[in-house]
């Protein structure tokens, strides 16, 4: 490798390969949900955080799963936690999200990262990415594939007192399938008896063809269960503050626009029994309150972190991050797999649409100056092709060949070929993530290098968001994407989404990695994917960045992942 990670690539691709192995003897993605399917069966072990560091990919305790740096303990090592009920946890976060917590509405981070204390779905990610009975109590898949029947927990509330019907989920769920591109998806396969509640607990989903892939979807933030009434009432529309109502651990108390978003304990919550895994399992709620709190610039979320103002910082300044390590006080994340960068285009009109333009960009800048101009420290990044990160088992390097190949003076003769007259590409950015604008500040000064004018068009990230959506108002914008997701679960499969990327070759692939049940069959659907994307370029990979974040070191019981949670968790006595 080029960036400094030769020392942990033989772990890397063990853990990879050791991961690969399992879910090709059935314990995968989806070989390890249906393992579950039916009452009776030994459950697979999970593991219980009680560890006061920082310890996982997601979930898990006892050691330092795959991917996942604890620069508190190094080596993983755990102490028990008596957890103390009461206290506030201060968050900052780096802006005022589009919605507080609906993720059906928008795919900004923002949003679901709060999605996730208010709501829940029929299932969750466990620390492997496995999808695991939430809102579910048991289930059953039908041999041919064909029909799932899901049987809910009983006794399960609302933050409105209400109680979890099957209707509420089918309600939900027919949002999903009009508001998002995965909920399309699957809208797209059903037969049609489609989605139906057969009694109060009871919901049962019917497909013209196999969807082996639907688990992992259902267990996605967005695929999230709301009352019926208000799901039918709001329709497409953005959830409002005061019909943001859930059954998960947190409920929506208090909002300030740009100021504040205050979550409080539910108290009729009803825990799962199963250990914590990941997003999966037991979620108890110690704190009193949870305080969310828009952050723009990351050196004052860092700064507040260090003088205590905040609690957790989920974006912080890489430049400090000695400072960090150097204070007792503070304990930061480097999380892996955190998240890949990529630039993305405007496919929908403007010059961007030539694919020669899109080849040119992809020619003109070195990837690793690039991801030291976005993160700055080199620690921080990684060069890797995959449109999945290596930790996980859907990693390949197909195109690599052309990611990696940095060419101006090519780029600056295929520029001559096409339709391009100097006139400004509108690239989006924003100041409030770094990486955004810094990413872009060094493309654009790589791209006039051969002749492309380039026009950063800066404002807050809500505006950026805004404007994404409007394919006359830009051409290029940075965007960062999972690591840890399937390729068939990434947002830039919906042609709807800002890109507008359209191939009926691509929709091809999809719906073959969809339907397959048979993992190797459905990793070589992955590898396929990938190769279209290089030949085609919808976007140019720029790397992989581990989220480094950071937490006051008087937090207990913190797991990491690939996106924070704050249950299970409590503050030190004193703090």
């Amino acid at each position: 490798m080029e960036n400094g990670y030769q020392g942990d690539r033989l772990d890397v691709l063990t853990r990879r390969l050791s991961r690969r192995h399992l879910i090709l003897t059935g314990i995968g993605t989806a070989g390890a949900a249906l393992l579950q399917a039916c009452g009776g069966q030994e459950p697979i072990p999970q593991n219980t955080p009680t560890s006061s560091g920082d310890s996982g990919s997601q979930g898990g305790a006892g050691s330092t799963p795959e991917g996942t740096e604890d620069t508190e303990s190094g080596s993983g090592t755990t102490e028990e936690v008596t957890h103390q009920r009461g206290g506030i946890i201060k968050v900052a976060m780096i802006g005022e999200p589009p919605s507080v917590a609906d993720a059906m509405f928008t795919t900004t981070t923002v949003t679901s990262d709060i999605t996730r204390h208010i709501f829940e779905g029929l299932f969750a990610q466990d620390s492997e990415f496995n999808p695991r009975p939430m809102l579910v109590d048991r289930y059953e898949i039908s041999d041919d594939g064909l029909l799932y029947t899901f049987t809910l927990r009983s006794g399960i509330k609302f933050h409105d007192g209400s109680e979890l019907t099957a209707e509420d989920v089918v309600a939900s769920l027919e949002r999903w399938g009009v508001m998002t591109g995965r909920g399309k998806i699957v809208y797209s396969r059903l037969a049609e008896e489609g989605v139906q509640a057969t009694d109060p607990l009871t919901v049962t989903m019917t497909f013209a063809q196999p969807t082996g892939i639907l688990l992992d979807f259902l267990a996605l933030h967005e695929a999230f269960i709301m009352p019926a009434a208000i799901a039918r009432e709001v329709g497409t529309e953005k959830l409002p503050d005061e019909k943001t109502i859930g059954t998960g651990p947190f409920l929506l108390k208090e909002h300030q626009v740009d100021r504040l978003i205050r979550l409080v304990r539910f108290e009729d919550y009803q825990p799962r029994t199963e250990d914590p895994d990941g997003h999966s399992g037991r979620k108890e709620v110690y704190i009193d309150e949870l305080h969310i709190i828009p952050v723009p610039d990351v050196t004052v979320a860092t700064n507040g972190l260090i003088t205590g103002e905040f609690h957790f910082a989920r974006d912080v300044d890489p430049d400090q991050f000695e400072l960090l390590q150097s204070d007792p006080n503070v304990v930061p994340i480097i999380d892996k797999p955190g998240m890949w960068i990529c630039v993305n285009f405007n496919k929908k009109q403007g010059p961007m649409t030539d694919k020669r333009l899109r080849q040119v960009v992809a020619m003109a800048f070195d990837r690793q100056q690039a991801l030291i101009a976005a993160f700055g420290n080199i620690e921080l990044t990684r060069l890797d092709p995959g449109i999945a990160m290596q930790e996980t088992a859907w990693h390949t390097d197909v195109g690599d060949e052309v990611y990696r190949n940095v060419d101006p003076e090519a780029a600056k003769a295929l520029l001559a070929e096409t339709d391009y007259n100097g006139e400004p590409l509108r690239w989006l950015t924003t100041k409030e993530y770094p990486y955004h604008y810094n990413t872009a500040a060094y493309i654009k000064q790589e791209l006039e290098k051969i002749g492309v004018n380039v026009e950063l068009v800066v404002s807050d990230w809500a505006t950026v968001v805004q404007r994404r959506a409007q394919p006359d108002l830009w051409e290029l914008l940075v965007v960062g994407l999972p690591g840890s997701w399937h390729p068939a679960t990434q947002i830039f499969n919906d042609k709807e989404w800002p890109g507008w990327w359209d191939d009926p070759r691509k929709d091809e692939i999809l719906s073959r990695m969809v339907e397959l049940a048979d993992p190797e069959e459905r990793y070589q659907t992955i590898v396929e994917y990938q190769q279209l994307i290089y030949e085609e370029l919808p976007f140019i990979k720029i790397g992989d960045s581990h989220t480094l974040q950071a937490r006051r070191a008087e937090i207990q019981g913190y797991v990491t992942g690939n996106a924070w949670f704050f249950w299970n968790v409590s503050l030190s006595q004193g703090s």
